[in-house]
């Protein structure tokens, strides 16, 4: 590697000029500025992110912490500390995200995966083994996340993913070409469950729906932390005057495209079980099936049945 000084143009504070920067340096300068911008996890960042930008182990770097960096890989690790430190959120930096133990391709318009969401594969496995043969469908599909993991761990299952973005579609698609899932998952462009009613056989035919649609309060979205109020997309957030604009909607549409017993399964947000359940019972056609907690004691996924 180069042994000579670099100098770093346009030096934000807490990033020195015209010194040798080595992997010991780097790591102090970036976990220095991460906390600086108010990420909470920076020792651990740093290490990932250093990681990711000079395609390096930590063992690498920990080892070997004298090692003098190039210019161009300092440059490199100080693009993305400056990034994180602006409150981009570290799975765009990094571009993929864990779901369900797969490794999920993310970037900028479309929502990073969150743990809760896992719980709609596990209510999935409440209701089906993983030897049956269905179709389901996975509204708002984002990365693909869902789709991708219920079709690795239902593999007889037939899968429709919609999505209004297309970003959200490329991303879906290149997703489950990665995992190999692509020849049991048919992707579609639209709103809600619209895309599939030019599939006649799927009138009254779905056994399962999942959704993860958009919950946070028109109002509230400026009060979110400020890496998803800023960096992710607004239309998988936003839902509408009180968070249940889509929820009524898939309530009274999932029942065109259910089998009778099918399954509704949604992600919600804090507080929102009750009135979600209340839209359910006025319809009178939904039995209640299930409603599964998050980690922190939060109800996260309500199962809804559909009567005969």
């Amino acid at each position: 590697m180069m042994t000579s000084d670099i100098v770093v143009q346009s030096t934000p504070p807490g990033f020195p000029e015209n010194i040798t920067m080595t992997y010991a340096s780097a790591y102090r300068e970036g976990m220095a500025l991460l906390s600086n911008g108010g990420v909470s996890n920076a020792a651990n960042e740093t290490i990932w992110l250093l990681e990711s930008a000079l395609g390096l182990s930590r063992l690498d770097i920990h080892t070997e912490p004298d090692t003098v960096m190039d210019h161009s890989s300092w440059a490199r690790a100080k693009e993305v500390f400056l990034r994180r430190a602006g409150g981009e959120p570290l799975q765009y930096i990094l571009g993929t995200q864990i779901f369900r133990g797969l490794d999920i391709v993310v970037q900028p318009g479309v929502l990073i995966p969150r743990p809760e969401t896992e719980l709609l594969v596990e209510e999935v496995h409440s209701i089906a083994s993983a030897q049956d043969r269905f179709a389901l469908a996975d509204v708002g599909t984002g990365s693909g996340c869902l789709s991708i993991a219920l079709a690795v761990e239902f593999p007889e299952t037939t899968i429709y993913a919609i999505d209004c973005s297309d970003t959200a579609i490329d991303v879906a698609k290149s997703n489950s070409h990665q995992h190999s899932v692509q020849d049991r998952i048919t992707f579609l462009s639209g709103d809600l469950l619209a895309p599939l009613k030019p599939f006649s056989e799927l009138h009254d035919g779905l056994s399962v729906i999942v959704a993860n649609p958009p919950y946070i309060p028109t109002d509230a979205l400026p009060r979110l932390q400020r890496d998803v109020r800023d960096f992710e997309p607004h239309l998988a957030l936003d839902g509408g005057a009180d968070g249940l604009t889509f929820y009524r909607r898939l309530l009274r549409e999932a029942r065109l495209f259910l089998a009778p017993r099918g399954y509704l399964i949604m992600e919600m947000g804090e507080g929102q079980a009750t009135h979600i359940c209340e839209e359910a019972e006025r319809l009178s056609t939904w039995h209640i099936r299930n409603i599964r907690q998050d980690a922190a004691g939060i109800d996260r996924v309500i199962c809804l049945e559909r009567r005969v």
